[in-house]
């Protein structure tokens, strides 16, 4: 199984190492100057390097399942990869990638009895509870469910200290998306309609 993945890393050698001047030799002497960071699920569907077909060095990367951030605490993964890319990289975007179809909200709605995975979830029961609100007849609970999820993800991300003081200083900005895997569209949150509309045309 590992010879997929090795022909995949042949694949990238001869994009990045090759030619006059070769990506990854450039970006090991100069350094990285990413200016995304990118949270989203663990989906393999869903990779941000694959989707959004970038080049090494575009963005920082942090997974959890659902692309659920939780409310701050000292300490955590999250936390010290913020704090890095933030304050010692000047990242002036954050964008919080759910998609459709996840498990992870799945697994949310019907309270999967997983000691681990019920554990990680539980903080987004807040979420859920807004989505079965929100959810008229005629929309999916499901997708209401993955939009709230990234909402609040979005609400706790300014509880880190890095972020809100960068926002204080207006140094960054925070996107809501949604990639919609059976469409192929990335939604973003409209705040004046309260709805996840696709983007594509603004590039």
């Amino acid at each position: 199984m590992s010879k997929l993945l090795l022909k995949g890393f042949q694949r990238f050698k001869e994009k990045a190492y090759e030619g006059d001047d070769p990506l990854m030799p450039r970006l090991v002497r100069e350094g990285q100057d990413p200016r995304y960071f990118i949270i989203s699920c663990i989906d393999s569907r869903a990779n941000p390097g694959t989707i959004f077909d970038t080049a090494a060095g575009t963005f920082f990367a942090h997974k959890a399942m659902g692309a659920i951030v939780r409310p701050y605490k000292t300490g955590t993964a999250l936390a010290a990869a913020l704090d890095f890319a933030i304050n010692y990289n000047a990242v002036d975007t954050l964008i919080v990638l759910g998609h459709t179809k996840c498990g992870a909200i799945d697994a949310l709605i019907q309270n999967l009895n997983d000691e681990e995975i019920s554990s990680f979830l539980e903080v987004a029961q807040g979420g859920l509870a807004k989505a079965q609100q929100k959810t008229k007849p005629g929309r999916d609970l499901h997708r209401v469910t993955e939009e709230q999820i990234v909402l609040d993800s979005v609400e706790n991300l300014t509880g880190y200290p890095s972020v809100r003081d960068a926002l204080a200083k207006g140094k960054i900005e925070i996107k809501p998306w949604l990639f919609d895997m059976e469409q192929g569209h990335i939604c973003e949150h409209n705040p004046k309609t309260d709805i996840f509309e696709p983007i594509e045309s603004e590039v």
